[in-house]
């Protein structure tokens, strides 16, 4: 089950959603989130077609409007890229659940990160329509070297195929090496997805954007709804600061603080996470959903991994927060393990 499901969690304890502290959704919490009033105007009419302004807020002076399309949420768009595909496709695992949920004609063959990490050639072996990759992964947060991705995206040229490169999570990635906007110019095939739920932490207006060379956006946005965007999204994102400089550094600052703390009471850290979240491996003995219980009964979500095949109900993901959240999230998990681990 994903995380954030904030309402649901709210009525199950009795309290608002408001008080909850959500450890389990990868929002940024290193942003001011704004209010905003929607006056009438924006509701009894239809939304804005021609999007070009907000491409340009976007790009971040980096990217050509012609480079961009917006979309609403990145999860839309998997499942539209998805339902017109067949044949096969490459999903490098672990990767954002929804590629497995979305329906599909194509045949899902799904590699190992680890395995492709050490040696990207094996994809040769693979006839493939296109290779999914989330940069950096989910759940845990780790990144594909800058030179194994070049040998994927030669690859897959050899192949005509196409790299999906799900960049949702690359705003929290400090010292990143991939210079995307030299890539999309010089690889054709080469689609970058990237979710401005994360970095914006607004969920619940559904943004994203996608990056591709100027024909494979005139392709896309030809098979795109109009009206896609709601205006209370792109009011929101009119008003609202790109500039994310500083937050990648903070965000490490933290996820070092939770994993010392975490791992100090032998929970142990998977891989080696690059992003806002980090994924952990409970102690033996110890009851991921037991856990989890207790922590609800103290206004805490987190989000436990049994929907994936590679981890399970005693593996959990944690969303990295300001210190004093962290510090409230690692004081109860100690509280509830105790003497309980080995």
């Amino acid at each position: 089950m994903h995380g954030g499901d904030i309402y649901r969690f709210a009525r199950e304890q009795q309290g608002e959603p408001e008080s909850a502290l959500d450890f389990s959704a990868n929002m940024n919490d290193f942003i001011q989130v704004k209010n905003m009033k929607i006056s009438s105007v924006y509701i009894k009419n239809y939304p804005e077609v021609n999007l070009e302004f907000y491409k340009s807020i976007v790009s971040e002076h980096k990217f050509k409007n012609e480079n961009i399309t917006i979309i609403p949420g990145l999860t839309f768009f998997i499942y539209h890229y998805m339902a017109g595909i067949d044949g096969n496709v490459i999903v490098i695992s672990p990767a954002f659940t929804e590629y497995m949920y979305a329906a599909t004609a194509a045949h899902r063959i799904i590699l190992p990160f680890n395995v492709i990490n050490k040696n990207p050639e094996i994809i040769e072996n693979y006839s493939f329509d296109t290779l999914f990759m989330v940069y950096p992964d989910n759940p845990t947060g780790q990144i594909m070297s800058k030179k194994n991705i070049m040998k994927i995206l030669d690859i897959c040229v050899k192949k005509n195929a196409r790299l999906f490169l799900d960049e949702s999570f690359i705003w929290f990635v400090n010292n990143r090496e991939l210079d995307e906007v030299e890539l999309i110019e010089s690889h054709p095939n080469l689609i970058i997805g990237r979710s401005l739920t994360k970095i914006l932490s607004v969920p619940g207006l559904r943004l994203a954007y996608v990056l591709s060379s100027n024909n494979n956006i005139s392709r896309i946005e030809k098979n795109l709804e109009p009206w896609r965007i709601s205006q209370p999204a792109l009011l929101y994102l009119r008003t609202c600061n790109m500039n994310f400089n500083g937050i990648a550094e903070m965000v490490e600052r933290e996820r070092n603080y939770v994993v010392r703390s975490l791992e100090s009471i032998n929970i142990k850290l998977i891989g080696s996470p690059r992003a806002n979240f980090a994924t952990f491996k409970l102690p033996a003995g110890i009851d991921g959903m037991n856990m989890k219980k207790f922590l609800a009964e103290r206004g805490i979500m987190i989000r436990l991994l049994d929907d994936y095949p590679e981890f399970g109900i005693n593996y959990m993901r944690i969303s990295i927060k300001k210190h004093g959240k962290n510090t409230v999230l690692i004081r109860s998990i100690r509280e509830y393990i105790g003497d309980r681990h080995d």
